[in-house]
């Protein structure tokens, strides 16, 4: 399959996460084996996926 197709239908599945998209396509699963599955899995989840955290912090917690 051509690159972009594979880039392309992993948008398809993951139009909001775009990043994790080109992510998927480039350096994840074989998208014919068990890639697509996983990306259409990803999208029909109940369970919201934060893939852009607001900020991350490594300061100690304060008590």
């Amino acid at each position: 399959m051509d690159w972009w197709d594979t880039i392309g239908n992993y948008m398809g599945f993951l139009a909001d996460a775009p990043a994790l998209a080109v992510d998927m396509a480039m350096h994840g699963p074989n998208a014919n084996h068990v890639g697509y599955d996983l990306a259409f899995g990803l999208q029909a989840s109940a369970t919201p996926i934060d893939v852009y955290p607001s900020e991350m912090s490594f300061a100690e917690p304060e008590v």
